[in-house]
């Protein structure tokens, strides 16, 4: 408890106190020489199956010589050479590109056809010059002797073919095989419906009053059921209620109305089951 009402500040702590020194141990150094590989270390025996020195460092007859020793830059790698010239660096392209040959001086090839010079301003071009021939009278002559050309051979009209206006014979082909299905499909359902026909029959009077009397009380029973609902519907189950019983009450009455005609056929599939 003498704690809680110790003060913090106290005229004590203004007198200075010595400072407290720290006598650090001499340093550790092995009686082992540091330069000398691990004893029995496999570091650097790539190729070899000796163990290195034993643990004095030194050449053992059972080990044999170190490995380290024995190889050079076994241990982590080759000397780094210090006098390395930083200007000496590898240039871009020069392992992709091939060198680029000196320049050489142009030389025009002697194959091609050299022009002729550009005439001096003091050469003056022949002038003069005549002819006697009448360029009238020889495009005349060469008209006249020249072979007429012949129209290009354009190509028939489809309306001179052979078969023009004929039915193509693979059409008369399809319409046989279309006409034999059709024939098939026909003689099937002929056979289905004479099948059908002869399991249909006239329901009775009385047959009919007892599916309807069964369908009223039917009927009956719904509504019941459909007025003892309550008037608040405010749940998504009163709903689904009252709205399939209202369905049901219509296919019973779309059902008695369909049996109330006069002439009413069935299908007959007693000895089906």
């Amino acid at each position: 408890m003498w704690r809680t009402y110790q003060q913090q500040e106290s005229v004590y702590n203004l007198i200075p106190r010595p400072a407290e020194q720290i006598i650090k141990p001499p340093m550790y150094r092995s009686k082992h020489d540091a330069k000398l590989p691990p004893s029995c270390s496999s570091f650097g025996l790539q190729g070899s199956s000796k163990l290195t020195a034993n643990e004095s460092g030194t050449e053992d007859p059972l080990f044999g010589k170190s490995a380290a020793n024995g190889k050079p830059a076994a241990t982590f790698g080759k000397e780094v050479i210090t006098s390395i010239d930083p200007t000496s660096f590898m240039k871009k392209g020069a392992k992709t590109k091939p060198a680029a040959p000196d320049a050489k001086p142009f030389q025009r090839s002697a194959l091609l056809p050299s022009r002729p010079g550009v005439p001096k301003r003091t050469e003056k071009p022949v002038m003069g010059l005549t002819t006697e021939k009448n360029f009238v009278v020889a495009n005349a002559v060469e008209n006249i002797l020249a072979v007429p050309r012949r129209p290009p051979k354009e190509a028939p009209l489809a309306t001179q073919a052979k078969s023009f206006g004929k039915v193509p014979g693979y059409l008369g082909k399809i319409k046989r095989d279309v006409e034999q299905e059709r024939e098939y499909v026909q003689q099937l359902s002929r056979q289905q419906h004479a099948g059908e026909q002869d399991r249909m029959r006239m329901m009775t009077e009385d047959e009919k009053n007892d599916i309807i009397s069964g369908l009223k009380k039917k009927w009956e029973d719904t509504h019941k059921q459909y007025q003892a609902l309550t008037f608040n519907i405010d749940t998504v189950t009163k709903v689904q209620r009252k709205e399939g019983l209202e369905v049901e009450m219509e296919q019973i009455e779309k059902a008695i109305q369909k049996l109330s005609k006069k002439n009413i056929h069935v299908y007959d599939d007693s000895d089906l089951w």
